[in-house]
């Protein structure tokens, strides 16, 4: 299957005492829903699924599976444990998610082999469309070519990439890999109308927890009017995340979040920090032009 779109890699959004808000959750859901997301990716990194247990992981993307309501739902697998990303796989697999998301294994840096062994242990292991998911600026190592052409040549189940590194060059040769049964999502949202320029099947946008803007880029792109297009890559989404990566990756994205929807006591699970007040004020304005 072919997937296309915007896809939101989810927040997680928390209470004030760090436990996972499950009404803001919905309210998250509902928002993407009514802007015209095509998926979601709960517990990638915007997710800050490394600091969630295996239960909270678990229960929360059932939870966001049970409420998509006709979205895809492609499920954050990634473990630093080979053996308990199959676990969480086949769990989600069993619950309905639509794809599985799996990253290298990180912490120990991996190299080809390595990362060859942990993809094909988690793909022998459960038959279920999943996505590659190459991030080495926070994996420490990247996914080579000769890795995803040999691991695509043996397992048909392997139905796109989602690309993170932001490295156009290594994501333009990618696209040797794109068909119609293999999509290529570009990670970065300010690499969004430049990926979609040389065939990629659109992105998955952190930005749109609380933005229509990717979405709107995208549409106006594939509806043919790719000037529009990249008129809100430069004036609307360019400048949101450049102030966003002024804070620590991803609290400003958090902060964005509960300001839009007014979520007063929205929580920053330890060890994220809230972003200072000047950086609250710049995101705000951001957020709010006149």
């Amino acid at each position: 299957m072919k997937y296309r779109g915007i896809i939101t890699p989810m927040l997680t959004p928390f209470k004030s005492d760090g436990t996972i808000d499950y009404d803001a959750t919905k309210t998250l859901i509902e928002y993407l829903k009514g802007i015209g997301v095509t998926g979601l990716f709960p517990c990638g990194s915007t997710g800050l699924f490394p600091f969630l247990s295996f239960e909270e992981r678990d229960k929360f993307m059932k939870f966001v599976i049970e409420n998509a309501d006709g979205l895809k739902v492609l499920a954050g697998v990634g473990s630093s444990s080979t053996q308990e990303a199959i676990s969480l796989g086949k769990s989600m697999a069993d619950a309905g998610a639509d794809a599985l998301v799996l990253m290298p294994t990180y912490y120990i840096t991996p190299g080809q082999p390595e990362i060859t062994r942990h993809f094909s242990d988690f793909l022998n292991s459960i038959d279920k469309e999943m996505f590659i998911y190459n991030i080495p600026q926070l994996c420490g190592a990247r996914i080579e070519l000769d890795t995803i052409r040999k691991l695509k040549g043996q397992y048909s189940h392997i139905v796109g990439i989602k690309e993170s590194s932001a490295d156009m060059r290594y994501f333009s040769m990618l696209m040797e890999f794109s068909g119609n049964d293999f999509s290529i999502l570009q990670g970065q949202d300010d690499l969004l109308v430049p990926s979609m320029s040389i065939g990629a099947d659109g992105g998955v946008c952190g930005l749109s927890n609380f933005s229509s803007a990717v979405v709107n880029a995208y549409n106006e792109y594939y509806e043919g009017s790719r000037s529009k297009a990249s008129e809100i890559q430069v004036k609307q989404i360019d400048p949101l995340l450049h102030i966003l990566l002024g804070t620590t990756f991803p609290s400003g994205y958090y902060f964005a979040f509960y300001s839009k929807f007014g979520i007063k006591e929205g929580g920053f699970r330890s060890p994220m920090l809230e972003p200072t007040d000047d950086k609250k004020h710049k995101i705000s304005v951001a957020l709010n032009p006149e």
